[in-house]
């Protein structure tokens, strides 16, 4: 277990020492390459790597003569809201089938910024499914730290590996950290207490113990089809939540080969008629304030389809509600109006019995997902929003 005030990382003494002939199995583990989103038209991520809205991700330049970084280093950015729990940061789909009873091992390197009260590990889990804590398709998927680690030089990087024997289910791979408590390091931290992990990785390979076994023969098909999924955010972000997985499936041929279904089309940034979301625009709240008024209750009466009982005739799951604003004032002004607004509409849907506190979390993202220009009026107003995302029942 590796302790530290400021940093955790990892890095490869033994990168040197790989089978160069061996493939890569996971797409693009040095995350070179760049995604474009479909809905924003700009670069936003990176290929074949998926990660819920909690995580924001940012790409780094590194320095390109480094042993074992390449151009790109990807940071993440996600809150650790207690201890003694695995936390999900990003996860792939795997381009072929893993052979059963078959050894892996699963390399990379990454650096941590944390709270010096914490400790933290590296931690993944493979599955048929991407890990989300407490949904149902994750309940026979668990997740297991990763111990082999080693400091890379001088340098505050380290590399880790783990090594597994496949069971022949496994798709996705999701990686993630423990977080604890360092009960030795001085004061107790609190639980309840919010603590924003700053977690950088790189070099990730996963590769088969048999130096004889190859990748499966659609593997650049299936590369190219995963890349073929330009959508992050909400499209990426919903499909993780309610399905654990993403509008990619693999065959039953047992080939590994993959198949893209049809994506759902893409709602005009301004109309939100699906029966899934709801957009309350700024004039259905008090001007600046987070005051719903009554056409807003209106609107989200007819759309819940409330009975005269005052009960929800349709079958909800769970509910998220967005908060959004223009880009006119400060960053920390805009991140409280859009907190209350959507902490509004969740005291509504509380108060109509709808569903219960745990099944609604609100999203404040401030001004920082516009859906038009800044630069006019009209495009401020359509920046100013309240997005309510229902999720059907399993």
């Amino acid at each position: 277990m590796l302790y530290s005030n400021i940093f955790l990382i990892a890095c490869l003494l033994w990168f040197s020492t790989k089978t160069q002939a061996q493939r890569n199995l996971l797409l693009n583990g040095d995350f070179e390459h760049i995604n474009n989103c479909a809905e924003y038209h700009s670069e936003c991520g990176v290929e074949a790597w998926f990660y819920m809205s909690a995580v924001k991700v940012q790409l780094s330049h590194a320095n390109n003569n480094h042993p074992v970084l390449g151009n790109n280093t990807l940071t993440v950015f996600y809150d650790c809201k207690g201890t003694n729990s695995f936390y999900p940061v990003l996860g792939t789909l795997l381009p072929c089938l893993l052979q059963k009873g078959h050894r892996y091992t699963f390399t990379g390197v990454f650096t941590a910024k944390f709270n010096s009260r914490l400790k933290l590990k590296p931690a993944l889990a493979l599955g048929e499914k991407f890990y989300v804590p407490g949904r149902p398709f994750s309940q026979n998927i668990l997740p297991d730290s990763i111990v082999d680690i080693s400091q890379f030089g001088n340098e505050d990087l380290y590399s880790f590996e783990y090594a597994f024997t496949a069971t022949g289910n496994e798709q996705y791979l999701t990686f993630g950290t423990f977080i604890e408590e360092d009960t030795m390091n001085g004061k107790r931290f609190d639980r309840g207490q919010r603590e924003t992990i700053s977690l950088t990785v790189d070099a990730f390979e996963l590769v088969a113990d048999d130096t004889n076994e190859a990748a499966c023969t659609d593997y650049e098909t299936n590369k190219k089809k995963i890349y073929s999924y330009d959508f992050r955010h909400k499209e990426m972000d919903y499909s993780l939540y309610i399905k654990g997985e993403l509008p990619i499936k693999k065959t039953d041929t047992g080939t590994g080969s993959i198949t893209k279904m049809e994506l759902p089309p893409v709602l005009p940034p301004v109309i939100a008629a699906s029966i899934d979301t709801v957009l309350l625009g700024d004039v259905l709240f008090g001007f600046n304030e987070a005051i719903l008024k009554p056409a807003a209750t209106a609107i989200l009466k007819k759309i819940f389809a409330l009975d005269p009982a005052g009960k929800s005739k349709t079958g909800i799951d769970s509910i998220y509600v967005e908060g959004h604003t223009d880009g006119i004032g400060s960053e920390a002004q805009n991140m409280l109006l859009s907190r209350r607004r959507s902490q509004a509409v969740k005291d509504w849907l509380l108060k109509e019995g709808l569903l219960s506190a745990d099944k609604i979390s609100i999203h404040p993202f401030g001004k920082s997902r516009p859906v038009s220009t800044n630069a006019t009026p009209r495009g401020r107003a359509l920046n100013r929003r309240v997005e309510v995302i229902i999720f059907s029942g399993l």
